[in-house]
């Protein structure tokens, strides 16, 4: 239940809003950008509002939104906005605003710069005082994966906080093989040429992305010839520098995936990396490993996924490294004390981060350093300050590899804490 105000004349006039049992109107200005995109302001009684917008949002802009009390603060949505930003652009796609997929449409030439703010703000609550850089996402940084839903009538993104469709012809914020491919995979899922059924499918390419791959929710794939699409059994195939990964059409792998091998062979090339045994753990196909592990004696990579396992042993064993693939989870297969002086343990965890027996045994490891990737940088925070009592940061990169959201990849060194 939601507390009403005593009011109705007092609160229009202190906050400007019209209550309802569940939600008010609100209007007022935006003081700055927090973590994930949210606007914050103030109601009268010094409450926060966290406000959340279907397009990027700037500091200082007037904006209306729907607003729903809680307890000690308050949740909105922008609905409009009364006094824009004079840096605000028109966005880049016509469904900005209405599809799911691109949070920070309308950002213009001051789109890294207002992520940085939020990861600014993220750091400066969790890690106060911690370094850390700032690797920003070029123009050519586009989308090697994107996922599409079928109804049996169209076809599109889902629409934003919704499961209604915004039909879609292309995509801007994919490769252009992908985005130009649409139409064609429209047309097949109309005449029955691919399973009609409603259902979500993927896009994807390799790279450089000649190829673009169907995969159903079966995970069968169709690759798309000159003649229209055909089954196929063909892997994806990244290529970089001189690294060489594959991975099965709808198995995991870096959505912006030239940008994210460029970005991570530049950080982790750049922090001097080497000794005996690099513990790649949550290895995927071996992306980590083919970038550091010539820096090694011997590679050990630890993956739950089959098919991951599968690949990244051709893939290590094509990179003529000297490698040891198993499959584990990682929570079961990892001994109390893992590693020793000379080791390194890499670990990119899914997005809620480290398990917490993980990070126990991480606290008694005797390697000489950690190297904690994370794809939500809350929970990456949180891993950092959970290690903190043993494993000190040396280098932190936060990286935007995932362009027009909301999202960025950290990227940490630790080390033994001699203080």
């Amino acid at each position: 239940m939601y507390k009403k105000a005593k009011s109705m004349d007092a609160t229009r006039k202190q906050s400007r809003k019209r209550i309802t049992s569940d939600r008010s109107t609100w209007e007022g200005e935006i003081e700055r950008l927090a973590w994930g995109g949210l606007g914050i302001s103030r109601l009268e009684d010094g409450r926060v509002i966290l406000l959340n917008a279907p397009l990027a949002l700037f500091p200082h802009e007037v904006v209306r939104a729907s607003v729903r009390q809680k307890s000690k603060h308050a949740e909105g949505e922008v609905v409009s906005w009364i006094k824009p930003s004079p840096l605000r652009a028109a966005p880049g796609c016509p469904t900005a605003g209405l599809c799911g997929g691109c949070d920070m449409q309308g950002a213009g030439s001051h789109y890294s710069d207002l992520k940085l703010s939020m990861v600014e703000d993220l750091f400066h609550r969790m890690l106060p005082n911690q370094p850390w850089d700032w690797l920003s996402a070029p123009m050519s940084a586009l989308r090697h994966r994107i996922q599409l839903h079928w109804d049996g009538k169209s076809l599109g993104f889902h629409q934003r906080k919704k499961h209604t469709l915004v039909p879609i012809s292309s995509c801007p914020a994919a490769v252009p093989t992908i985005s130009q491919s649409i139409p064609r995979f429209e047309e097949a899922l109309a005449s029955h040429v691919l399973p009609s059924r409603p259902q979500r499918w993927e896009l994807a390419a390799g790279t450089p992305p000649t190829d673009v791959f169907a995969i159903d929710e079966k995970q069968r794939a169709w690759l798309l010839e000159p003649d229209g699409w055909q089954k196929t059994e063909k892997s994806v195939v990244h290529n970089f520098l001189d690294h060489r990964l594959t991975h099965k059409p709808g198995g995991f792998f870096q959505a912006s995936a030239a940008w994210a091998m460029e970005s991570f062979h530049s950080v982790l090339s750049g922090w001097n990396l080497h000794g005996d045994t690099l513990y790649d753990l949550y290895g995927g196909v071996g992306l980590f490993s083919a970038i550091l592990g010539d820096r090694f004696k011997n590679c050990v990579l630890l993956e739950s996924d089959g098919d991951s396992i599968f690949h990244a042993t051709q893939n290590l064993t094509s990179a003529k490294l000297r490698h040891q693939c198993i499959q584990a989870d990682v929570a079961e297969w990892m001994p109390d004390y893992l590693g020793e002086a000379g080791d390194v343990i890499l670990l990119d965890p899914p997005r809620a981060g480290l398990d917490a027996q993980v990070v126990q045994k991480l606290l008694n490891s005797k390697a000489s350093a950690l190297i904690l990737i994370g794809c939500d940088g809350a929970a990456f925070c949180r891993d950092i300050k959970r290690l903190s009592q043993v494993w000190k940061p040396y280098k932190i990169t936060v990286t935007d590899l995932f362009p027009m959201t909301v999202h960025v990849e950290c990227v940490g060194m630790l080390a033994k804490r001699s203080d």
